[in-house]
């Protein structure tokens, strides 16, 4: 069965924007029903249309609308913001539908800015030095495919490096020491506010996924090549 997604309605934002300014448990009580309607549901049936769609563009991405999504609800134990609530509403597709295989496409519902990103975000240790020693094992492929990104219009976000070459790296080339530097590989895309309410949501996301899979390909064989 084919599973159509029209977008998100308008009271999703109108929602965030008021928990934004109704950060209690109180208010959130009394508009759950709000956020059940406009927010968590739509946010279902969304990522069943996206891996659907991915699906059908043999991109190995998909969500479970159970397990996919992140819980609206923070846990400020160990942040200094003690908000109850997320801001946003968000969720991430993987090859295995767990939120922790590596190699993810995130969405990000948000009234400040709504977008979708993909990557490895964040990797433990030992995933990133596997996904390092990835380029350092095919640098001319590497500096191609960030070179097909950029054609496309996608840049990696190089704002989280390191000051130095990582330890246990030599004879890096020069053209990928920036690359070798990297804490994780990032592509975000803003998703414009018309679109996320619109029918053209799915394809949008579909087409950014798409064009980001070789990135997400070249870590998979790295990950592979490199397993201990």
């Amino acid at each position: 069965m084919t599973i159509a997604f029209g977008g998100f309605r308008p009271e999703a934002f109108q929602f965030l924007e008021a928990l934004t300014n109704n950060q209690n448990r109180v208010w959130f009580a009394e508009h759950r029903n709000d956020y059940e309607q406009f927010v968590r549901e739509p946010m279902k049936r969304f990522t069943e249309g996206l891996s659907e769609s991915l699906a059908n563009k043999d991109v190995p991405l998909w969500g479970d609308p159970k397990k996919s999504l992140f819980r609206i609800n923070r846990d400020a134990r160990f942040s200094k913001a003690k908000h109850p609530y997320n801001m946003h509403a968000s969720g991430l597709l993987t090859r295995t539908g767990d939120k922790h295989s590596p190699g993810v496409l995130y969405f990000r519902l948000d009234p400040l800015g709504s977008r979708v990103a993909a990557g490895y975000m964040q990797p433990e240790s030992h995933i990133l030095k596997k996904l390092r020693q990835g380029i350092l094992d095919a640098p001319k492929f590497w500096l191609s495919l960030e070179m097909s990104l950029k054609r496309k219009g996608y840049e990696l976000d190089y704002s989280h490096t390191l000051a130095r070459i990582p330890r246990g790296f030599t004879d890096v080339p020069k053209e990928i020491e920036k690359a070798i530097k990297l804490k994780g590989w990032i592509i975000r895309k803003q998703l414009p506010r018309p679109i996320i309410c619109s029918d053209a949501l799915v394809n949008e996301v579909t087409k950014f996924a798409v064009d980001i899979h070789p990135l997400l390909s070249f870590g998979w064989h790295a990950l592979t090549k490199f397993s201990d």
